[in-house]
């Protein structure tokens, strides 16, 4: 094979992963109802291991928080009322929204955007989001 036949393989290769990368639009049957959600990000391991896990409170709290973090645990929303929130994309195929939520980890905040529910798991897909003081 020939490095200019090396490099159209290479080329259409690389073209059709990017056609599978492409967003779709959400058909609307599928798109979540609007609303805002009020809560603490954090990672989802102490949270699902430790039934007293909240908020963080003190200083030992705030260590597992920033470990767990640090480690790549996922992040989620904790509403006062104890329903966690995993965060979807606005896309189809969906992409990992932790980026988004790294700069809130520790921190109480308002995010709006479509919400979802199935089998008592929540979903958000987040349009905005705000540090607030507290709930």
């Amino acid at each position: 094979m020939t490095i200019r036949s090396m490099m159209i393989v290479g080329m259409l290769a690389i073209a059709l992963l990017c056609d599978a990368q492409k967003s779709e639009p959400i058909p609307p049957d599928t798109m979540g109802t609007p609303g805002p959600i009020f809560g603490f990000v954090r990672d989802t391991a102490c949270l699902l291991r430790n039934k007293n896990a909240s908020v963080a409170k003190d200083a030992e709290s705030r260590k597992c928080i920033i470990q767990c973090v640090g480690a790549g645990s996922p992040l989620a929303i904790l509403t006062k009322s104890g329903e966690l929130y995993m965060p979807l994309s606005a896309q189809l195929p969906d992409r990992d929204e932790r980026r988004r939520l790294l700069p809130y980890a520790g921190k109480y905040v308002r995010a709006t955007g479509r919400l979802f529910e199935r089998g008592g798991t929540h979903a958000i897909s987040i349009e905005k989001i705000e540090v607030v003081s507290s709930w």
